[in-house]
Protein backbone atom coordinates (compact mmCIF):
# COMPACT_ATOMS: atom_id res chain seq x y z
CA UNK A 1 0.00 0.00 0.00
CA UNK A 2 1.22 3.35 -1.21
CA UNK A 3 1.77 5.96 1.50
CA UNK A 4 1.39 9.45 0.32
CA UNK A 5 3.32 12.27 1.91
CA UNK A 6 1.61 14.61 4.90
CA UNK A 7 2.42 18.15 4.79
CA UNK A 8 2.81 19.04 8.24
CA UNK A 9 0.75 22.32 9.44
CA UNK A 10 3.32 24.61 9.29
CA UNK A 11 4.43 23.99 6.24
CA UNK A 12 1.20 23.97 3.97
CA UNK A 13 0.75 27.26 6.08
CA UNK A 14 4.34 28.56 5.01
CA UNK A 15 3.49 27.23 1.31
CA UNK A 16 -0.04 29.28 0.75
CA UNK A 17 1.92 32.43 2.41
CA UNK A 18 4.45 31.80 -0.58
CA UNK A 19 1.18 31.55 -2.94
CA UNK A 20 -0.34 35.08 -1.67
CA UNK A 21 2.92 36.56 -1.50
CA UNK A 22 3.08 35.46 -5.46
CA UNK A 23 -0.13 36.56 -6.57
CA UNK A 24 0.54 40.10 -4.46
CA UNK A 25 3.09 40.86 -6.46
CA UNK A 26 1.40 40.17 -9.84
CA UNK A 27 -1.54 42.69 -8.28
CA UNK A 28 1.19 44.98 -7.60
CA UNK A 29 3.01 44.61 -10.66
CA UNK A 30 0.25 43.73 -13.36
CA UNK A 31 0.90 47.06 -15.16
CA UNK A 32 4.78 46.23 -16.31
CA UNK A 33 3.72 42.77 -17.68
CA UNK A 34 0.92 43.65 -18.79
CA UNK A 35 2.55 46.77 -20.85
CA UNK A 36 5.96 44.62 -21.48
CA UNK A 37 3.74 41.67 -22.92
CA UNK A 38 1.69 43.95 -24.85
CA UNK A 39 4.86 45.94 -26.63
CA UNK A 40 6.63 43.20 -27.49
CA UNK A 41 3.54 40.96 -28.42
CA UNK A 42 2.33 43.98 -30.74
CA UNK A 43 5.78 44.31 -32.10
CA UNK A 44 6.33 40.92 -33.07
CA UNK A 45 2.91 41.08 -34.77
CA UNK A 46 3.45 43.91 -36.89
CA UNK A 47 6.65 42.67 -37.86
CA UNK A 48 4.85 38.82 -39.24
CA UNK A 49 2.11 40.97 -40.44
CA UNK A 50 4.42 42.75 -42.50
CA UNK A 51 6.58 40.10 -44.08
CA UNK A 52 6.12 39.45 -46.87
CA UNK A 53 4.31 36.18 -48.37
CA UNK A 54 7.21 33.06 -49.25
CA UNK A 55 6.31 30.45 -52.09
CA UNK A 56 7.97 27.72 -52.47
CA UNK A 57 8.62 25.65 -55.61
CA UNK A 58 10.11 21.81 -55.91
CA UNK A 59 11.32 19.88 -58.94
CA UNK A 60 11.40 16.06 -58.62
CA UNK A 61 14.72 14.47 -60.31
CA UNK A 62 14.16 10.54 -60.99
CA UNK A 63 17.31 8.29 -60.69
CA UNK A 64 16.83 5.41 -63.02
CA UNK A 65 19.13 2.84 -62.87
CA UNK A 66 21.17 1.24 -65.35
CA UNK A 67 18.88 -0.39 -67.98
CA UNK A 68 21.42 -3.48 -68.52
CA UNK A 69 22.01 -5.92 -65.85
CA UNK A 70 25.06 -5.57 -63.29
CA UNK A 71 25.72 -9.33 -63.99
CA UNK A 72 26.34 -8.88 -67.82
CA UNK A 73 28.57 -5.83 -67.59
CA UNK A 74 30.25 -3.83 -64.74
CA UNK A 75 29.73 -0.19 -65.71
CA UNK A 76 32.16 2.75 -64.44
CA UNK A 77 31.21 5.00 -61.75
CA UNK A 78 29.57 2.79 -59.82
CA UNK A 79 29.52 5.14 -56.40
CA UNK A 80 26.67 7.15 -57.99
CA UNK A 81 26.21 8.85 -54.15
CA UNK A 82 29.65 10.50 -53.61
CA UNK A 83 29.52 11.83 -57.85
CA UNK A 84 26.07 13.62 -57.06
CA UNK A 85 27.23 15.05 -53.41
CA UNK A 86 30.17 15.96 -55.53
CA UNK A 87 27.55 17.75 -58.01
CA UNK A 88 25.63 19.28 -55.46
CA UNK A 89 28.48 21.15 -54.02
CA UNK A 90 29.60 22.40 -57.39
CA UNK A 91 25.70 23.93 -58.13
CA UNK A 92 25.72 25.27 -54.77
CA UNK A 93 28.62 27.24 -55.39
CA UNK A 94 28.86 30.61 -55.07
CA UNK A 95 30.05 30.82 -58.68
CA UNK A 96 27.29 28.99 -60.47
CA UNK A 97 24.66 30.72 -58.17
CA UNK A 98 25.65 34.20 -59.19
CA UNK A 99 25.74 33.10 -62.94
CA UNK A 100 22.23 32.29 -62.06
CA UNK A 101 21.54 35.27 -60.71
CA UNK A 102 22.57 37.02 -63.78
CA UNK A 103 20.80 34.48 -66.15
CA UNK A 104 16.96 34.91 -64.15
CA UNK A 105 17.74 37.89 -63.21
CA UNK A 106 16.82 37.35 -59.68
CA UNK A 107 16.49 39.98 -56.82
CA UNK A 108 16.20 43.04 -59.79
CA UNK A 109 14.65 45.14 -56.56
CA UNK A 110 18.04 44.56 -54.37
CA UNK A 111 20.51 45.43 -56.89
CA UNK A 112 22.43 47.99 -56.20
CA UNK A 113 21.31 48.16 -52.27
CA UNK A 114 22.71 44.57 -51.58
CA UNK A 115 26.22 43.40 -52.67
CA UNK A 116 26.68 40.43 -55.59
CA UNK A 117 28.13 38.22 -52.24
CA UNK A 118 24.99 39.13 -50.62
CA UNK A 119 22.96 38.24 -53.29
CA UNK A 120 24.45 34.69 -53.47
CA UNK A 121 23.97 34.36 -49.57
CA UNK A 122 20.30 35.10 -50.42
CA UNK A 123 20.08 32.08 -53.08
CA UNK A 124 21.80 29.91 -51.14
CA UNK A 125 19.73 30.05 -47.66
CA UNK A 126 16.34 29.65 -50.57
CA UNK A 127 17.94 26.78 -52.21
CA UNK A 128 17.62 23.21 -50.80
CA UNK A 129 18.67 20.02 -52.16
CA UNK A 130 17.76 16.86 -50.40
CA UNK A 131 18.50 12.86 -51.79
CA UNK A 132 15.56 10.21 -51.05
CA UNK A 133 17.44 6.65 -50.41
CA UNK A 134 15.47 3.88 -51.84
CA UNK A 135 16.47 1.86 -48.83
CA UNK A 136 18.56 -0.44 -51.45
CA UNK A 137 21.78 1.80 -51.05
CA UNK A 138 20.47 3.64 -53.99
CA UNK A 139 19.03 7.19 -54.81
CA UNK A 140 15.70 7.11 -55.73
CA UNK A 141 15.03 10.53 -56.36
CA UNK A 142 16.25 14.06 -55.52
CA UNK A 143 14.51 17.16 -54.53
CA UNK A 144 15.41 20.85 -55.46
CA UNK A 145 13.24 23.24 -53.48
CA UNK A 146 13.63 26.77 -53.81
CA UNK A 147 11.65 29.84 -52.42
CA UNK A 148 11.15 33.21 -52.92
CA UNK A 149 8.34 36.30 -52.98
CA UNK A 150 7.68 35.24 -56.53
CA UNK A 151 6.14 32.40 -57.03
CA UNK A 152 6.82 32.23 -60.80
CA UNK A 153 10.81 33.49 -60.07
CA UNK A 154 10.57 30.24 -57.59
CA UNK A 155 9.45 27.79 -59.87
CA UNK A 156 11.66 29.16 -62.81
CA UNK A 157 14.57 29.02 -60.42
CA UNK A 158 14.07 25.61 -58.95
CA UNK A 159 13.46 24.36 -62.72
CA UNK A 160 16.72 26.11 -63.79
CA UNK A 161 18.66 24.80 -60.96
CA UNK A 162 17.50 21.19 -61.59
CA UNK A 163 18.39 20.74 -64.93
CA UNK A 164 21.88 22.32 -64.28
CA UNK A 165 21.77 19.23 -61.82
CA UNK A 166 21.47 16.82 -64.77
CA UNK A 167 23.61 18.47 -66.90
CA UNK A 168 27.12 18.49 -64.26
CA UNK A 169 25.64 15.01 -63.59
CA UNK A 170 25.97 13.96 -67.46
CA UNK A 171 29.34 16.02 -67.52
CA UNK A 172 30.49 14.61 -64.62
CA UNK A 173 30.02 11.10 -65.58
CA UNK A 174 31.39 11.25 -69.34
CA UNK A 175 34.76 12.37 -67.93
CA UNK A 176 34.85 10.25 -65.02
CA UNK A 177 34.50 7.61 -67.74
CA UNK A 178 36.36 8.89 -70.46
CA UNK A 179 38.97 9.56 -67.49
CA UNK A 180 38.96 6.29 -66.09
CA UNK A 181 39.87 4.89 -69.93
CA UNK A 182 42.25 7.16 -70.17
CA UNK A 183 44.30 6.36 -67.59
CA UNK A 184 43.71 2.83 -67.83
CA UNK A 185 44.99 2.71 -71.13
CA UNK A 186 48.14 4.60 -70.21
CA UNK A 187 48.49 2.37 -67.46
CA UNK A 188 47.99 -0.66 -70.27
CA UNK A 189 50.95 0.92 -72.12
CA UNK A 190 53.33 1.27 -69.24
CA UNK A 191 52.23 -2.20 -68.08
CA UNK A 192 53.01 -3.76 -71.85
CA UNK A 193 56.33 -1.98 -72.36
CA UNK A 194 57.76 -3.58 -69.00
CA UNK A 195 56.12 -6.68 -69.92
CA UNK A 196 58.16 -6.66 -73.19
CA UNK A 197 61.04 -5.48 -71.10
CA UNK A 198 60.77 -8.18 -68.76
CA UNK A 199 60.08 -11.11 -71.45
CA UNK A 200 63.08 -9.67 -73.57
CA UNK A 201 66.20 -9.58 -70.70
CA UNK A 202 64.18 -13.04 -70.04
CA UNK A 203 64.89 -14.34 -73.58
CA UNK A 204 68.29 -12.67 -73.89
CA UNK A 205 69.33 -14.24 -70.47
CA UNK A 206 68.54 -18.02 -71.78
CA UNK A 207 69.93 -17.17 -75.09
CA UNK A 208 73.72 -16.37 -73.56
CA UNK A 209 73.68 -19.26 -71.03
CA UNK A 210 71.95 -21.94 -73.10
CA UNK A 211 74.06 -24.36 -71.38
CA UNK A 212 73.27 -22.95 -68.16
CA UNK A 213 69.70 -23.72 -68.31
CA UNK A 214 67.73 -26.13 -65.38
CA UNK A 215 66.75 -28.29 -68.63
CA UNK A 216 70.69 -28.95 -68.51
CA UNK A 217 71.21 -29.86 -64.71
CA UNK A 218 70.29 -33.76 -65.20
CA UNK A 219 72.70 -33.99 -68.60
CA UNK A 220 75.61 -32.22 -65.82
CA UNK A 221 74.39 -34.71 -62.76
CA UNK A 222 74.60 -38.06 -65.57
CA UNK A 223 78.06 -36.48 -66.85
CA UNK A 224 79.37 -36.23 -62.89
CA UNK A 225 78.11 -39.67 -61.91
CA UNK A 226 79.73 -41.44 -65.40
CA UNK A 227 82.94 -39.47 -64.44
CA UNK A 228 83.21 -40.49 -60.88
CA UNK A 229 82.52 -44.19 -62.04
CA UNK A 230 85.70 -44.21 -64.42
CA UNK A 231 87.56 -42.41 -61.67
CA UNK A 232 86.81 -45.41 -59.31
CA UNK A 233 87.26 -48.01 -61.84
CA UNK A 234 90.86 -46.36 -62.79
CA UNK A 235 91.78 -46.20 -59.00
CA UNK A 236 90.52 -49.98 -58.52
CA UNK A 237 92.91 -50.53 -61.70
CA UNK A 238 96.06 -48.81 -60.23
CA UNK A 239 95.53 -50.64 -57.00
CA UNK A 240 95.15 -54.20 -58.96
CA UNK A 241 98.66 -53.44 -61.00
CA UNK A 242 100.02 -51.90 -58.16
CA UNK A 243 99.39 -55.60 -56.14
CA UNK A 244 100.37 -57.23 -59.09
CA UNK A 245 103.66 -55.53 -59.09
CA UNK A 246 104.27 -56.36 -55.76
CA UNK A 247 103.50 -60.10 -56.01
CA UNK A 248 105.50 -60.42 -59.40
CA UNK A 249 108.42 -58.30 -57.38
CA UNK A 250 108.39 -60.78 -54.30
CA UNK A 251 108.00 -63.95 -56.83
CA UNK A 252 111.37 -62.63 -58.66
CA UNK A 253 113.08 -62.05 -55.19
CA UNK A 254 112.19 -65.49 -53.64
CA UNK A 255 113.61 -67.41 -57.08
CA UNK A 256 117.03 -65.37 -56.88
CA UNK A 257 117.31 -65.85 -53.10
CA UNK A 258 116.78 -69.63 -53.93
CA UNK A 259 119.25 -69.59 -57.20
CA UNK A 260 122.00 -68.09 -55.14
CA UNK A 261 122.36 -70.12 -52.44
CA UNK A 262 122.19 -67.48 -49.44
CA UNK A 263 120.65 -68.42 -46.54
CA UNK A 264 118.22 -65.47 -46.67
CA UNK A 265 115.22 -66.77 -44.81
CA UNK A 266 111.44 -66.12 -46.91
CA UNK A 267 109.33 -63.38 -45.61
CA UNK A 268 107.20 -64.53 -43.43
CA UNK A 269 103.68 -64.50 -44.61
CA UNK A 270 102.72 -63.89 -40.89
CA UNK A 271 104.20 -61.27 -39.83
CA UNK A 272 101.87 -58.13 -37.96
CA UNK A 273 102.21 -56.18 -41.28
CA UNK A 274 101.39 -58.61 -43.57
CA UNK A 275 98.28 -59.22 -41.79
CA UNK A 276 97.61 -55.84 -41.20
CA UNK A 277 98.15 -55.10 -45.21
CA UNK A 278 95.91 -57.90 -46.34
CA UNK A 279 93.19 -56.92 -44.00
CA UNK A 280 93.04 -53.46 -45.17
CA UNK A 281 93.31 -54.21 -48.80
CA UNK A 282 89.91 -56.13 -48.09
CA UNK A 283 88.60 -53.74 -46.45
CA UNK A 284 89.26 -51.22 -49.34
CA UNK A 285 87.51 -53.24 -51.30
CA UNK A 286 84.70 -52.91 -49.29
CA UNK A 287 84.61 -49.15 -49.20
CA UNK A 288 85.29 -49.08 -52.81
CA UNK A 289 81.95 -50.03 -53.46
CA UNK A 290 80.06 -48.58 -50.92
CA UNK A 291 81.40 -45.66 -50.94
CA UNK A 292 83.32 -44.49 -54.20
CA UNK A 293 87.34 -44.18 -54.65
CA UNK A 294 86.81 -40.05 -53.97
CA UNK A 295 85.20 -41.00 -50.19
CA UNK A 296 87.91 -39.21 -47.75
CA UNK A 297 88.27 -42.42 -45.87
CA UNK A 298 88.68 -44.52 -48.58
CA UNK A 299 91.92 -41.56 -49.47
CA UNK A 300 93.13 -42.35 -46.35
CA UNK A 301 93.21 -45.80 -46.52
CA UNK A 302 94.99 -45.91 -49.84
CA UNK A 303 97.57 -43.82 -48.09
CA UNK A 304 97.95 -46.02 -45.08
CA UNK A 305 98.37 -48.90 -47.49
CA UNK A 306 101.13 -47.31 -49.56
CA UNK A 307 102.87 -46.99 -46.43
CA UNK A 308 102.23 -50.26 -45.23
CA UNK A 309 103.52 -51.94 -48.38
CA UNK A 310 106.39 -50.08 -48.25
CA UNK A 311 107.26 -50.82 -44.56
CA UNK A 312 106.66 -54.61 -45.54
CA UNK A 313 109.22 -54.08 -48.76
CA UNK A 314 111.52 -52.74 -46.17
CA UNK A 315 111.24 -55.77 -43.38
CA UNK A 316 112.11 -58.50 -45.77
CA UNK A 317 114.64 -60.73 -44.41
CA UNK A 318 118.22 -60.74 -45.96
CA UNK A 319 121.03 -63.37 -45.59
CA UNK A 320 123.80 -63.79 -43.66
CA UNK A 321 126.48 -60.74 -44.85
CA UNK A 322 129.40 -63.13 -43.75
CA UNK A 323 128.35 -66.15 -46.08
CA UNK A 324 129.47 -64.53 -48.84
CA UNK A 325 133.35 -63.54 -50.04
CA UNK A 326 134.06 -59.78 -48.62
CA UNK A 327 133.93 -57.50 -51.76
CA UNK A 328 131.90 -60.13 -53.62
CA UNK A 329 128.55 -59.44 -54.22
CA UNK A 330 125.80 -61.94 -54.26
CA UNK A 331 125.66 -62.96 -57.92
CA UNK A 332 121.69 -62.70 -59.48
CA UNK A 333 119.82 -64.08 -62.11
CA UNK A 334 117.47 -61.90 -64.12
CA UNK A 335 113.67 -62.68 -65.61
CA UNK A 336 112.94 -60.49 -68.57
CA UNK A 337 109.67 -62.01 -68.63
CA UNK A 338 109.14 -60.70 -65.46
CA UNK A 339 110.99 -57.26 -65.48
CA UNK A 340 108.94 -56.78 -69.33
CA UNK A 341 105.21 -57.50 -66.77
CA UNK A 342 106.89 -55.01 -64.20
CA UNK A 343 107.21 -52.35 -66.49
CA UNK A 344 103.87 -52.79 -68.34
CA UNK A 345 102.04 -52.37 -65.26
CA UNK A 346 104.63 -49.47 -64.15
CA UNK A 347 103.38 -47.69 -67.54
CA UNK A 348 99.49 -48.55 -67.00
CA UNK A 349 99.85 -47.30 -63.50
CA UNK A 350 101.35 -44.19 -64.74
CA UNK A 351 98.88 -43.69 -67.73
CA UNK A 352 95.72 -44.04 -65.51
CA UNK A 353 97.34 -41.54 -62.94
CA UNK A 354 97.64 -38.97 -65.97
CA UNK A 355 93.85 -40.23 -66.88
CA UNK A 356 92.65 -39.78 -63.10
CA UNK A 357 94.05 -35.89 -63.32
CA UNK A 358 92.08 -35.20 -65.98
CA UNK A 359 88.81 -36.95 -64.96
CA UNK A 360 89.09 -34.77 -61.64
CA UNK A 361 89.64 -31.79 -63.75
CA UNK A 362 86.18 -33.00 -65.40
CA UNK A 363 84.54 -33.49 -62.19
CA UNK A 364 84.91 -30.46 -60.73
CA UNK A 365 84.13 -28.46 -64.42
CA UNK A 366 80.77 -30.13 -64.05
CA UNK A 367 80.35 -29.89 -60.52
CA UNK A 368 80.94 -25.72 -61.35
CA UNK A 369 78.35 -25.62 -64.37
CA UNK A 370 75.74 -27.49 -61.89
CA UNK A 371 76.44 -24.10 -58.80
CA UNK A 372 76.30 -22.39 -62.14
CA UNK A 373 72.87 -23.83 -63.06
CA UNK A 374 71.26 -23.28 -59.26
CA UNK A 375 71.84 -19.66 -59.73
CA UNK A 376 70.67 -19.31 -63.41
CA UNK A 377 67.74 -21.66 -62.66
CA UNK A 378 66.70 -18.66 -59.29
CA UNK A 379 67.29 -15.74 -61.42
CA UNK A 380 65.12 -17.44 -64.46
CA UNK A 381 62.43 -18.31 -61.87
CA UNK A 382 62.69 -14.36 -59.98
CA UNK A 383 62.06 -13.15 -63.50
CA UNK A 384 59.44 -15.95 -64.42
CA UNK A 385 57.45 -14.34 -61.40
CA UNK A 386 57.86 -11.06 -62.65
CA UNK A 387 56.66 -11.80 -66.04
CA UNK A 388 53.51 -13.74 -64.68
CA UNK A 389 52.78 -10.95 -62.44
CA UNK A 390 52.59 -8.30 -65.25
CA UNK A 391 50.65 -10.72 -67.15
CA UNK A 392 47.93 -10.81 -64.69
CA UNK A 393 47.71 -7.09 -64.25
CA UNK A 394 47.73 -6.84 -67.90
CA UNK A 395 44.56 -9.20 -68.26
CA UNK A 396 43.26 -7.16 -64.95
CA UNK A 397 43.75 -3.87 -67.20
CA UNK A 398 42.19 -5.00 -70.31
CA UNK A 399 38.93 -5.90 -68.46
CA UNK A 400 38.63 -2.62 -67.10
CA UNK A 401 39.26 -1.14 -69.91
CA UNK A 402 36.54 -3.00 -71.72
CA UNK A 403 34.21 -2.67 -68.89
CA UNK A 404 34.89 1.06 -69.36
CA UNK A 405 34.16 0.91 -73.33
CA UNK A 406 31.33 -0.79 -72.65
CA UNK A 407 30.26 1.60 -69.97
CA UNK A 408 30.58 4.59 -71.88
CA UNK A 409 28.88 2.79 -75.23
CA UNK A 410 25.92 2.60 -72.27
CA UNK A 411 26.14 5.98 -71.84
CA UNK A 412 26.11 7.18 -75.49
CA UNK A 413 22.65 4.77 -75.53
CA UNK A 414 21.48 5.78 -72.44
CA UNK A 415 21.31 2.67 -70.75
CA UNK A 416 23.31 3.69 -68.02
CA UNK A 417 22.36 5.37 -64.78
CA UNK A 418 20.10 8.78 -66.33
CA UNK A 419 18.66 11.46 -64.03
CA UNK A 420 15.23 12.96 -65.64
CA UNK A 421 12.76 15.61 -63.75
CA UNK A 422 9.66 13.72 -63.12
CA UNK A 423 7.84 16.86 -61.39
CA UNK A 424 8.76 20.46 -62.64
CA UNK A 425 8.32 22.79 -60.24
CA UNK A 426 4.93 24.91 -60.45
CA UNK A 427 4.13 28.60 -59.01
CA UNK A 428 2.52 27.89 -55.47
CA UNK A 429 -0.75 28.72 -55.31
CA UNK A 430 -0.75 29.33 -51.36
CA UNK A 431 2.20 31.11 -49.60
CA UNK A 432 4.67 29.23 -48.26
CA UNK A 433 5.58 31.45 -45.31
CA UNK A 434 5.86 32.95 -43.28
CA UNK A 435 3.55 31.28 -40.15
CA UNK A 436 2.05 34.28 -38.73
CA UNK A 437 0.05 32.67 -36.33
CA UNK A 438 3.17 30.80 -34.70
CA UNK A 439 5.22 34.32 -34.62
CA UNK A 440 2.12 35.46 -33.33
CA UNK A 441 1.46 33.15 -30.75
CA UNK A 442 5.65 33.25 -29.90
CA UNK A 443 5.47 37.06 -29.38
CA UNK A 444 2.21 37.05 -26.80
CA UNK A 445 4.22 33.95 -24.89
CA UNK A 446 7.85 35.41 -25.14
CA UNK A 447 6.08 38.71 -23.93
CA UNK A 448 4.28 37.21 -21.39
CA UNK A 449 7.85 36.07 -20.12
CA UNK A 450 9.48 39.24 -20.28
CA UNK A 451 6.40 41.02 -18.60
CA UNK A 452 6.88 38.78 -15.52
CA UNK A 453 11.11 38.76 -15.85
CA UNK A 454 10.18 42.63 -15.74
CA UNK A 455 7.98 42.68 -13.03
CA UNK A 456 10.49 40.43 -10.89
CA UNK A 457 13.45 43.39 -11.42
CA UNK A 458 11.26 46.18 -10.40
CA UNK A 459 9.91 44.58 -7.27
CA UNK A 460 13.35 43.66 -6.78
CA UNK A 461 14.57 47.25 -7.00
CA UNK A 462 11.53 48.67 -4.71
CA UNK A 463 12.66 49.13 -1.37
CA UNK A 464 9.16 50.37 0.09
CA UNK A 465 7.46 48.41 2.81
CA UNK A 466 4.41 47.34 1.40
CA UNK A 467 2.80 44.51 3.55
CA UNK A 468 2.29 44.09 7.38
CA UNK A 469 4.33 40.80 7.64
CA UNK A 470 7.35 43.23 6.12
CA UNK A 471 6.51 45.81 8.79
CA UNK A 472 6.76 43.01 11.50
CA UNK A 473 9.66 41.64 10.15
CA UNK A 474 11.55 44.96 10.39
CA UNK A 475 10.63 45.86 14.04
CA UNK A 476 10.06 42.84 15.79
CA UNK A 477 6.76 44.04 16.47
CA UNK A 478 3.23 42.59 15.55
CA UNK A 479 1.29 45.03 13.78
CA UNK A 480 -1.69 45.47 15.90
CA UNK A 481 -4.14 47.25 13.25
CA UNK A 482 -3.36 48.37 9.35
CA UNK A 483 -4.86 51.43 7.42
CA UNK A 484 -6.53 50.51 4.05
CA UNK A 485 -5.36 52.78 1.28
CA UNK A 486 -8.77 54.72 0.18
CA UNK A 487 -8.60 55.68 -2.95
CA UNK A 488 -11.75 58.07 -4.41
CA UNK A 489 -13.61 57.41 -7.94
CA UNK A 490 -12.07 60.69 -9.38
CA UNK A 491 -8.46 59.10 -8.53
CA UNK A 492 -9.79 55.58 -10.09
CA UNK A 493 -11.22 57.35 -12.93
CA UNK A 494 -7.74 58.76 -13.59
CA UNK A 495 -6.02 55.82 -13.17
CA UNK A 496 -7.68 54.10 -15.36
CA UNK A 497 -7.23 56.85 -17.96
CA UNK A 498 -3.84 56.78 -17.46
CA UNK A 499 -3.41 52.82 -17.89
CA UNK A 500 -5.02 53.67 -21.00
CA UNK A 501 -2.61 55.97 -22.20
CA UNK A 502 0.29 54.09 -21.36
CA UNK A 503 -1.45 51.15 -22.81
CA UNK A 504 -1.61 52.47 -25.61
CA UNK A 505 1.29 54.77 -26.23
CA UNK A 506 2.98 50.99 -25.85
CA UNK A 507 0.73 49.68 -28.56
CA UNK A 508 1.84 52.59 -30.50
CA UNK A 509 5.59 52.82 -30.16
CA UNK A 510 5.49 48.74 -30.21
CA UNK A 511 4.35 49.41 -33.87
CA UNK A 512 6.58 51.72 -34.69
CA UNK A 513 9.29 49.34 -33.49
CA UNK A 514 8.03 46.09 -35.28
CA UNK A 515 7.46 48.68 -38.78
CA UNK A 516 11.54 49.70 -38.30
CA UNK A 517 12.31 45.84 -37.76
CA UNK A 518 10.37 44.77 -40.89
CA UNK A 519 11.61 47.65 -42.59
CA UNK A 520 15.36 46.36 -42.08
CA UNK A 521 13.97 42.64 -42.03
CA UNK A 522 12.89 43.02 -45.34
Amino acid sequence: MNEQPVLSHSADAALNVQIREYLDLVRRRKSWILLICLGISVCIAVVAMRLPNVYRAEATILVNPPKVNENFVTTMGENSGARLSTVRREVMSPTRLGQLVDELKMYSELRGKVSAQGLVARMQSATAIEFQDSGRQRLSSIHIAFTDADPDQAARAANRIAALFIERNLQARVQEIYGASQFLESELGETKQQLEAKEHTLQDLKSRNIMDLPESKQYYLKAVNALRNQLRISQERVDGDRRTKVDLQQSMAGKVARATGLDAQPADPNSPSQARLKKLEAQMKDMLVHYGPDYVDVRKLRNEINQLKVKVESEKPVGDASEPQAGKPAPQKRNPVVEAEVNQLDQDIEDQTKAQAKLQNQIQYHVGKLQQVAVFEEQIAELTRDCDALRNRYSQLQEKKGSARVAGELEIKSAGERLEILDAAVPGGSPYGPKRTILIIGGVLIGLLCGIGGAVLVEISDESVRHEREVAQIFGKAVLAGIPKITSSRERAWARCRMAGLTGGTAAVASAFGFLISKLVV
